[in-house]
């Protein structure tokens, strides 16, 4: 376990992960795992020559089989070298081989009738060196532009209905292989037939063997060890059994000998100049499908990768790796898209091998392969490559469209499944369509779902910040439901503004003991709202003048201000402001409305002596002892009463007049927490905690104080203490009434 951590340590050099890994036991190891992992790739790169050259270029064999050697050649020597996981493995893939067959496919049948196979070869290797350069530079550039997690927004049905009809398309590619037919219903009849029964049938069952026995079996070597298996169990009955291996051959049951060898060709550029307007529309579709699969299988391998090696990876860096690897791939004379092999780095990680080490070695032996290993293809039976390719895509299927049955929200997956098999039919670009619009649409009904209305009050248990008389707070917890406060939430859109005009038109219509009479609307975590809800504020407003309410919003952004006018709400009932700038002024201005309709507004001056008499049993004898102990202040606009961080030497009570609490930012700004009027007591919880000031308290209408000190009420309460007991009561019923509001809005929140 040493020799594996080694090579995972924070910080180690590259020549220092590398010596180690040329240890002689370790070496050993890196080496069989090369070869291990050389005959599953090569295993299945013949079926990759297949899927790019077919039809009138399937004479091409020898030189697509070169193709993808030179591709895992240099792609492997650029990501083994680059990558940011040191496992990382970076291969030629099934998916993107079918999306680049389907586009020299299209680019041969839009090519001129009378164009020499020669020069549609020529073409067809420009046209794959060109998507190969557009590829990967897409992926170059999101590496670039540090886009590599944005791929992880992506929902994840889109993801799976894609790899699902991917998985088909794999599926019917191996059949294609090896009876020249795809499944659906016309062929299915021929081919139940003898002949061809026989011709599929072995790599069904290679491609089952290997399904279940992954299935139960978690161990990186079930792969290579079926292929083993099938291959000696195959040639073993062409040694045993009738006929000799060259009728076998002959037969079509192993993959076409290379006479001449695997032939290498840079592509020619100048081939361009004969590519006409025909030729390269028919690329098009098929480059940009290529692009959209490579990069959502990249993400999707590498996050794979992630879980099998139990490390974080760099998916900017794997991008740019990537993207450059596919580049120098196609200008190398290759082409063929690759990308991450968990697969490979599971079986790097469960050997504890280095995999910079093994890619090294992979590419030496796939070189070799290039130039003197061409003989050994025709020893390869073709159901091996044929099954791997079928058990891909029963894998993919089983995985997306099986496993998630369980896993998934039906709705969910009803958008795997009907992307999975528009993927099937009509091919990747509709799917992408389709896709879209399922995720959207459900994404709309799912939304139209949510709470817009994040909270919902009553005047009675919210209230604003300004502190009022004991008589005064208490009128407003008798009559505070008048006031209806709601805070809107999330982008408001047609779904969901009528739903909010409905939950008010009940409320309105309840006929409660208590009507409302004043509505705020509040916008603080509204992030926007389309225009369609227009009509619903404009009926909301016709709602409000019907029943007399006033209808107040605060805390609007002012890129909704426009919309709002147009819906009527741009001005509230006479003598309410059009708008408010939070929620605290609404509420103000609402709750100074309930008082004046009840007549309890007009005490613009309450003495303490007034204030002892409505909450104590003060005796009103005493008024003139009490003054001695009572220092009176006349206050202006702007008077700092204390500051923050002063000394708390006082307690102040509001005669007149009105201060704000202030709390002063770091930035040098100022946040208002809460403002007091006539018969609130400023600065009593430092007063009795003997602890500095903890916010400033600013004079905003000019009035009087009376203040407190410690020195006096020391005094007072030797000499009188029933008046020193007094004015205990009064703070203590301030910090009560206060304590109560909060519970109050405290179990609103919690219900």
């Amino acid at each position: 376990m040493k020799a594996a951590l080694q090579f995972e340590v924070p910080g180690q050099s590259r020549r220092e992960a590398f010596a180690s890994a040329l240890q002689q036991g370790i070496f050993l190891r890196s080496l069989f795992a090369s070869l291990v992992i050389w005959l599953l790739m090569a295993s299945a790169m013949p079926s990759y020559s297949r899927l790019v050259f077919q039809g009138q270029l399937e004479g091409y064999f020898a030189a697509g089989l070169a193709m993808v050697l030179v591709s895992q050649i240099v792609v492997l020597l650029i990501s083994s070298l680059f990558s940011s996981d040191h496992a990382t493995l970076v291969v030629p893939q099934s998916p993107t081989a079918v999306i680049q067959g389907l586009i020299v496919s299209n680019v041969v049948a839009a090519a001129p009738a009378d164009m020499p196979p020669d020069a549609l070869f020529a073409a067809a290797l420009v046209v794959i060196a060109l998507s190969a350069l557009l590829t990967g530079g897409f992926l170059l550039l999101l590496g670039w532009l540090r886009a590599g997690g944005f791929i992880r927004y992506i929902p994840y049905p889109i993801v799976g209905g894609f790899m699902a009809g991917l998985g088909w398309l794999i599926l019917n590619a191996g059949f294609d292989i090896l009876v020249g037919l795809r499944l659906n219903a016309q062929a299915l009849p021929t081919l139940l037939e003898g002949a061809l029964l026989l011709r599929w049938l072995p790599a069904a069952v290679f491609a089952l063997c290997i399904l279940g026995l992954r299935a139960r079996v978690q161990s990186a070597l079930v792969l290579p060890g079926c292929i083993l298996a099938f291959f000696s169990l195959f040639h073993a009955w062409v040694l045993l059994g009738p006929g000799d291996s060259s009728s076998y051959a002959s037969a079509g049951w192993f993959l076409p000998e290379l006479s001449g060898g695997l032939r290498w060709e840079l592509p020619d550029f100048s081939v361009v100049a004969q590519l006409d307007l025909p030729m390269l529309a028919a690329s098009a579709g098929g480059i940009l499908t290529l692009i959209v699969v490579c990069t959502l299988n990249l993400f999707l391998r590498a996050s794979a990768q992630e879980l099998v090696v139990d490390r974080e990876l760099d998916f900017n860096r794997e991008f740019r790796v990537n993207g450059a690897a596919n580049m120098a791939s196609g200008i190398a004379g290759g082409g063929i898209i690759a990308y991450h092999a968990p697969i490979s780095s599971a079986l790097v990680h469960s050997m504890r091998v280095y995999g910079r080490l093994v890619g090294l070695l992979l590419a030496v032996l796939f070189f070799f392969t290039l130039f003197f290993g061409s003989a050994l293809f025709s020893l390869v039976p073709r159901f091996i490559p044929a099954g791997l390719l079928i058990y891909f895509g029963l894998q993919f299927m089983k995985q997306w469209l099986l496993d998630s049955w369980s896993s998934l929200p039906r709705r969910e997956y009803i958008v795997v499944l009907v992307i999975a098999l528009v993927t099937a039919f009509f091919g990747l670009l509709p799917a992408i369509a389709v896709g879209l619009v399922l995720a959207i649409t459900f994404f709309v009904l799912e939304y139209s779902r949510m709470e817009v209305i994040k909270q919902e009050f009553a005047g009675d248990f919210h209230r604003s910040n300004l502190d009022r008389s004991f008589a005064q707070n208490q009128l407003l917890q008798r009559e505070g439901r008048q006031i209806r406060i709601l805070r809107l939430q999330g982008f408001i859109f047609f779904g969901t503004a009528y739903r909010i005009y409905e939950h008010i038109k009940q409320r309105m219509e309840a006929g409660d003991a208590a009507p409302i009479r004043y509505l705020i609307l509040d916008f603080k975590a509204v992030r926007g709202f389309d225009f369609s809800t227009i009509q619903d504020f404009k009926k909301l407003k016709r709602l409000s003048e019907r029943h007399g309410v006033a209808l107040l919003l605060s805390n609007v952004a002012p890129q909704l201000q426009p919309l709002l006018q147009q819906g009527g709400l741009g001005a509230g009932m006479p003598g309410a402001p059009a708008r408010f700038r939070d929620l605290d002024h609404a509420l103000e201005w609402c709750e100074n409305a309930l008082l004046v309709a009840a007549g309890a507004q007009g005490s613009a001056q309450l003495s303490l002596e007034q204030q002892l008499a409505q909450q104590t049993m003060f005796d009103s004898l005493d008024v003139q002892a009490l003054r001695r102990y009572l220092q009176r202040m006349r206050t202006q606009v702007g008077d700092t009463v204390f500051d923050q961080g002063d000394e708390a030497d006082a307690l102040y009570f509001v005669e007149s007049g009105r201060v704000d609490v202030l709390l002063r930012l770091p930035d040098g700004g100022d946040l208002r927490l809460r403002s007091m009027s006539a018969g609130a007591v400023i600065g009593e919880v430092g007063f009795y905690l003997k602890k500095s000031r903890t916010a400033a308290v600013i004079v905003t209408e000019a009035g009087s104080l009376q203040r407190l000190g410690h020195a006096a009420l020391q005094r007072m309460e030797a000499a009188h203490p029933q008046m020193a007991s007094a004015i205990h009561i009064l703070i203590a019923s301030a910090l009560a009434d206060r304590l109560s509001a909060s519970n109050r809005v405290i179990q609103e929140l919690l219900d």
